[in-house]
């Protein structure tokens, strides 16, 4: 999930994404054909996708998941890095999440940028990844234990190749002045928000949040109204100290920061399905 930074990835800006403990699992072995045991929408293409990209030959997968799709949390990324790493496993980590990233690319016909991939095969338990996505340099930055990252289902799921995400993105890259307005405002915010890590000022990652969810939805609007309305629900409970829509947008899922010893309270007010995690390690390959 990408804690802040939203939609500048595919524009070489930088981004905050970090991995979670809910995870994807894949399992395989050669086969005359690609197929998919797996209850993720759309496994066979995304499968199929990876394995040409790498170059292996045909495989039966068996795919399980903890990660909830059509809900902005990656739910693809992580079933394209959990196959690679299972094809590839000396592959690094890097490499396989740009080899990944073309997969979806090609897969689904979606112009997608390479962050949610890059966090699915890098991620470090305890910490998010400050993402350079024009360089693709990066570097771990400690997240507090004191915080829960909590996932809020909005209820509207979508696929996004229904939705205009690829028209936002062409839009930003013509330098449409408010898409532009969110891009430029948002890459300063992930500064400050690390900055704001290292002070650990909760209060002002909660601000920075806010400022974030009203640039989505009002220069580079990719919100909904139900969305909006639970955002600003969120904005008003005790120990949440800031939330916004979190993904692509139109629709799927809203982030919150909140006390971790507030969360049943927080899950309690909401009065809707929240999903609470933490910081976790990237994709690796479990020997048997």
């Amino acid at each position: 999930m990408n804690l802040i930074g939203e939609h500048i990835d595919y524009l070489g800006g930088v981004v905050l994404p970090a991995a979670i403990d809910k995870h994807t699992t894949a399992t395989g072995h050669p086969a005359e054909d690609w197929a998919v045991e797996s209850v993720v929408p759309g496994g066979l293409e995304y499968v199929r996708s990876v394995g040409e990209e790498l170059g292996a030959g045909p495989q039966v997968v068996a795919v399980s998941s903890e990660v909830p799709p059509a809900t902005g949390v990656s739910s693809s990324a992580a079933l394209l890095v959990a196959v690679a790493a299972g094809l590839r496993p000396d592959m690094d980590g890097m490499e396989a999440a740009l080899a990944c990233q073309r997969a979806e690319q090609k897969a689904t016909g979606v112009q997608v940028g390479v962050m949610d991939h890059v966090a699915s095969a890098l991620g470090r338990r305890g910490h998010a990844l400050l993402l350079d996505c024009t360089t693709l340099e990066y570097q771990a930055v400690p997240f507090p234990d004191e915080l829960a990252i909590a996932v809020i289902d909005s209820g509207e799921h979508r696929v996004l190749a229904d939705t205009p995400y690829n028209e936002r993105r062409r839009e930003a890259e013509a330098f449409d002045p408010k898409r532009r307005r969110h891009v430029d405002s948002e890459i300063a915010r992930v500064h400050a928000f690390v900055y704001a890590l290292g002070r650990r000022d909760f209060n002002e990652l909660g601000r920075l949040l806010k400022q974030s969810h009203e640039s989505l939805r009002d220069d580079f609007e990719v919100s909904t109204r139900t969305v909006d309305a639970i955002v600003e629900k969120a904005w008003g409970i005790a120990g949440c100290y800031g939330a916004r829509i979190m993904g692509a947008g139109f629709g799927g899922s809203i982030l919150a920061l909140v006390d971790r010893n507030q969360t049943k309270t927080f899950a309690d007010a909401i009065g809707r399905q929240v999903l609470f995690c933490a910081t976790a390690d990237g994709a690796y390959v479990a020997l048997r």
